[in-house]
């Protein structure tokens, strides 16, 4: 029996999410909610990633657990909604939108969390009653009861001893991190530089993207060497995947102004789509 994998991501398909989401609504703050939200519960990932080299693989089973929960979204919410109340917070902050940050950031972490269902192996949705089963029968194992969604490809379907569907995981790892260049920088960069804003930031994350493709090309190309485990190629893949997911939440903070104003207008949308289209001629061609 293998280990869950451990860095699927999907952070620029989660973060696109979050920027639709924003795009219905006029109330600035739960624009950048929505999208701080849409890849929030992510976070689990820096948070238990140091006890991987402590206490090995089975550490990677926390992963969509806690952040994924309906709990973590009720208490998230409800803390940052509470703070618009708090007397000495109320007066240093008095225009400050607490309810619609709040807001977005639910609706952008229950985004995330119904996108995880259908991926691999959902998540534990009602963390931490852990005994309630309602999994999906694909995911139900004994261990899984508890794990709800119904992923279009399970853990079961993929054996790390076959040496193609090897591949096959080591590419998914992968080539999740390209969905936050094409899905959420690129875009981002185009919006800053045509509304004037974020010059430092966008800048940054231009070379950054850049940087960030090279790495990921390194790391696909590596995929491919067969005589490299699975469990090796995610501790090689973790350094530099890590930085990258802290950079993708931290994101939606350097291009706040841009998120704030976010319009999915026809010219915004062509472009998105375009993105998607060239990622997928990309990696999947």
């Amino acid at each position: 029996m293998w280990c869950a994998p451990f860095l699927f991501v999907q952070g620029g398909v989660h973060l696109l999410s979050g920027l639709v989401i924003a795009s219905f609504s006029k109330r600035k703050m739960f624009k950048l909610g929505a999208v701080l939200g849409a890849i929030l519960p992510d976070i689990d990932i820096i948070l238990i990633g140091p006890f991987y080299f402590i206490y090995g693989a089975t550490v990677a089973e926390l992963h969509r657990t806690f952040t994924h929960s309906l709990f973590m979204v009720i208490l998230l919410s409800g803390l940052i909604a509470s703070l618009g109340y708090v007397p000495f917070v109320k007066k240093r902050f008095p225009d400050f939108d607490f309810v619609g940050l709040a807001l977005g950031i639910g609706v952008g972490m229950f985004l995330h969390i119904f996108l995880d269902m259908f991926y691999f192996y959902g998540i534990q949705f009602l963390w931490p009653f852990s005994d309630i089963a309602l999994g999906c029968p694909l995911i139900s194992e004994a261990n899984h009861l508890d794990w709800v969604g119904c992923p279009l490809i399970t853990q079961n379907n993929l054996d790390p001893a076959i040496p193609s569907e090897l591949l096959k995981l080591k590419l998914i790892q992968t080539t999740d991190f390209y969905t936050d260049i094409f899905f959420f920088y690129i875009p981002m960069i185009i919006l800053a530089y045509k509304k004037g804003l974020h010059k430092k930031a966008r800048l940054a994350y231009l070379i950054y993207a850049i940087i960030d493709f090279l790495v990921i090309t390194f790391f696909v190309v590596l995929a491919f060497n067969p005589t490299i485990g699975y469990e090796k190629f995610i501790v090689y893949l973790y350094i530099p995947g890590i930085s990258f997911l802290l950079l993708s939440i931290l994101a939606p903070l350097f291009f706040k102004d841009v998120i704030r104003e976010f319009k999915l207008d026809k010219q915004t949308l062509i472009i998105i789509l375009s993105l998607f289209v060239f990622s997928q001629f990309l990696l999947f061609v």
